[in-house]
């Protein structure tokens, strides 16, 4: 008798009960993460059975060459080839610190590691160099958390070096959004050609002054960058509103667009409710653009910056049913298409946000048994690469009406209450922060921006005297109000999924 999965013996013979006292063989279930374990503790007692001694600026570390090669493809390959470092006792590392070595080591014995700011650039160059992956992976979602203008063009350097596109993409937008204060710095003016070209490439805000950049880096080095200045000849600002809707009433789904055509920008709705049009802004005259195939209402726009599209998503038909149809609107060929349904439909006020190419449906109205319309607490993701739709197994910690914003792989949401709820798509986690009490003493529906490295919420109702728009720091945890008050929060309270 074979043991089942949760056995721990196995009988031969065509009668297992006849056979079992005769013998059977023994599986000890918790046999390799013992061994794993009693090897790890030697290892770790006084570098018993060490078998390498590695130096690092002068300092020995007692080594085991199983451990290190279990643990990093560098040193496996080091061990296991015919150079002299797999036979030596003895080898010295010269391109790593040892505070920084300390902590590798520390990590590969012990799967745990202290990240620090001071050493968090070196970290990530040697967890890539000896190929420690999920180490690597960690440090770079916090050097995308923790960059800005002081280090973003260092990281943005660095992050093309090690072909890490996520920490570029974050190291770039900070470089346009902080040009002024960048470029009469030595780190800008002796940038690379290639990399100044791809802040200025698709966009920088005007305020930024993108002009007097390139000037300054041409100046810099002028006999040899002056040929450069017919590359940056067409610059502009490349920031598209598309809004459809009303035209009476101006009650408008909205979208905002980063990477259109210079022919295109802001485009609007006319007077039905799938009419649209667009505005030339080097020209400030109205065009018709296509309008939707059918008519809608209420339901989700959103801009996919990378794909040059617009997405509606939900909403209702003028029968007031309610709608899971998702259609796209692409600037180059100027038409609407059709694609995969959502798979539950939604309207009334859902929240649409575009991270990484996948759209995040927050809320909104959906249909209850009996077809009656409820608050919706609904994650649905839609990847427009494959164009298929989710469900997250978990729900949103409020219902209904909502605003949501992305900021680098987070997605900041608002609704109707007193509280800014932070998703985090990658954990499945959100952390609820609870605004004061004289912000939030009249409910009312609140909306978010991302702008600059920060989050801006304002109300849409309030007082006269009241604050109307609050600023958050995501990378300090403070917030302002406009006028310059702060207070730093202290009452993070956690949601579960």
């Amino acid at each position: 008798m074979e043991s089942s999965e949760d056995g721990g013996y196995s009988v031969g013979g065509p009668s297992g009960d006849e056979n079992y006292f005769q013998g059977y063989t023994f599986r000890d279930r918790s046999h390799s993460s013992r061994v794993v374990k009693s090897i790890m503790d030697l290892c770790l007692e006084d570098g018993l059975f060490a078998d390498v001694t590695i130096t690092v600026d002068s300092k020995e570390f007692q080594l085991h060459r199983l451990v290190l090669s279990a643990q990093s493809c560098f040193f496996r390959s080091m061990f296991t080839s015919n150079l002299r470092e797999a036979y030596d006792r003895n080898i010295e590392l010269k391109d790593v610190s040892a505070p920084v070595f300390q902590s590798l080591v520390d990590y590969i014995y012990h799967g745990t590691i202290k990240l620090r700011i001071e050493d968090l650039q070196d970290t990530y160059e040697m967890a890539d160099m000896y190929q420690l992956t999920a180490l690597f992976e960690e440090c770079s979602r916090f050097l995308s958390r923790t960059v800005d203008v002081r280090n973003c063009l260092q990281v943005m350097w660095l992050a093309d070096r090690h072909s890490d596109q996520e920490l570029y993409t974050a190291a770039k937008h900070c470089a346009k959004i902080h040009l002024v204060q960048l470029h009469q710095t030595e780190e800008f003016l002796n940038l690379p050609l290639c990399l100044l070209v791809d802040i200025i490439k698709d966009g920088v805000p005007s305020s930024q002054n993108p002009t007097a950049a390139i000037e300054s880096w041409i100046n810099h080095n002028k006999v040899e960058r002056e040929e450069y200045s017919d590359i940056f000849t067409e610059i502009g600002e490349k920031v598209h509103i598309y809004l459809i809707g009303k035209e009476d009433t101006r009650t408008h789904s909205l979208a905002v667009s980063l990477h259109c055509d210079e022919d295109d920008a802001i485009s609007a709705g006319g007077s039905i409710p799938r009419r649209m049009w667009k505005c030339n802004m080097h020209t400030m005259d109205w065009e018709r653009c296509a309008p939707l195939p059918r008519d809608r209402l209420h339901h989700t726009l959103v801009s996919v910056s990378t794909e040059d599209a617009i997405y509606s998503l939900g909403g209702k038909a003028l029968q007031d049913t309610l709608s899971n149809a998702v259609i796209y609107y692409t600037v180059q060929d100027n038409i609407w298409k059709e694609t995969t349904q959502l798979d539950t439909a939604v309207s009334g006020g859902a929240a649409g946000v575009n991270l990484e190419s996948t759209i995040y449906l927050l809320g909104g109205e959906e249909n209850d048994m009996d077809f009656f319309t409820k608050p919706s607490r609904l994650i649905q993701c839609f990847d427009t690469a494959t164009q298929r739709c989710h469900t997250k197994p978990y729900m949103l910690p409020f219902a209904g009406c909502m605003h949501a914003t992305a900021h680098k792989d987070l997605i900041f949401v608002v609704a109707e209450g007193d509280s800014l709820v932070c998703f985090n798509p990658l954990l499945d986690s959100f952390t609820r922060l609870r605004f004061p009490e004289v912000w939030s003493c009249v409910p009312s529906l609140w909306k978010v921006a991302s702008c600059n490295g920060c989050i801006y919420v304002f109300r849409d109702k309030c007082k006269k005297g009241d604050a109307s728009t609050l600023k958050l720091n995501p990378a300090t945890s403070v917030v302002s109000v406009i006028k310059g008050i702060k207070i730093l929060l202290t009452n993070w309270q956690f949601v579960l999924a």
